[in-house]
C-alpha cells in the first residue's frame, strides 16, 4: 500500500511541474477538449496531491502504547536515586620479626661441636590501618602506624673451642734394685757410707752391684770385701 502512495504522489508532483511550464502541452497529451491554463493545471493536481495526503493519513496504522511501554513508565516513574555508604574502620594485622643469632665460644666443648644455650623467638609487628568501605566493597587503605609489640628473643649457639692434649708417652719402668740392704728410704747403698747399728758385721751389695761389708773403719762403713 505504501508503494501505490507513492507511486501516486510522484505522478502528481510531475503532472503539477508539467501543467504549469506548459499547461497546453499537457491538456493536448490528456486529451481535454477544453483549453487547459496553469491555473487549471495547478488546482487539479493540487487537489490530487491533498486527496493523497487525505488517504495517506486514514491508512497509516495508529500506535497505541503496548503494556511494556506502560510498564517502563510507570516503573521509571518511581525510580529513586540511592546514596553511596561509607564507612571508614581501624583495622590492625600483625606480622612476625625475625630473630638474629649469636654464637659464642664455648671452651667445655670439643672444637667442632655446637649446642644451642638459647632458643630463638620471633618477635610481633603490629600494623594499624584506616580501611575504607563504599557499598561493602574496600575502597581505600592507609597505614596510620607500625609498632613492634613484641621483641624478638635473640638466639644464642655455643661453638666448642676446647682441643685435647696429645697424650703424654708411658715412661718405662725401672727395674727394682738387686741392691741389699736397703736404707730407711728404699735407696742401695754405696760404698763409704755409715751403716745402720743393725747392719754392723753383715755382707751386701752395693748400687753398682759391688760385694760390700759393713766394717769399722774409723766408723762403721760399708767398706768393698777384699
Amino acid at each position: 500500500m505504501d508503494g501505490v502512495f507513492a507511486s501516486l504522489l510522484l505522478v502528481s508532483l510531475v503532472g503539477l511541474v508539467w501543467g504549469l511550464v506548459s499547461p497546453g502541452h499537457l491538456g493536448r497529451t490528456l486529451r481535454i477538449p477544453k483549453p487547459v491554463t496553469r491555473l487549471h493545471a495547478g488546482l487539479a493536481l493540487s487537489g490530487l496531491v491533498l486527496l493523497f495526503f487525505v488517504l495517506t493519513g486514514i491508512a497509516a496504522p495508529s500506535e497505541t502504547p503496548t503494556a511494556s511501554h506502560i510498564s517502563v513508565s510507570n516503573s521509571a516513574s518511581h525510580t529513586q536515586v540511592q546514596a553511596d555508604t561509607v564507612v571508614t574502620k581501624q583495622e590492625t594485622e600483625t606480622k612476625p620479626v625475625a630473630f638474629t643469632t649469636q654464637t659464642q665460644d664455648d671452651s667445655s666443648l670439643p672444637e667442632g661441636q655446637t649446642k644451642v644455650v638459647q632458643a630463638g623467638v620471633n618477635g610481633v609487628e603490629t600494623l594499624t590501618y584506616n580501611v575504607t568501605y563504599t557499598n561493602g566493597q574496600q575502597t581505600s587503605k592507609t597505614l596510620v602506624s607500625d609498632v613492634v609489640t613484641t621483641q624478638p628473643t635473640e638466639e644464642i649457639i655455643a661453638d666448642g673451642t676446647y682441643v685435647a692434649p696429645e697424650p703424654q708417652p708411658t715412661p718405662t719402668p725401672q727395674p727394682s734394685p738387686s741392691c741389699y740392704p736397703l736404707t730407711n728410704g728404699g735407696n742401695c747403698y754405696e760404698p763409704g757410707e755409715y751403716c745402720r747399728n743393725s747392719d754392723h758385721g753383715i755382707s751386701g751389695i752395693a748400687g753398682d752391684g759391688e760385694a760390700i761389708t759393713c766394717a769399722y773403719n774409723n766408723g762403721w762403713r760399708w767398706e768393698p770385701q777384699s
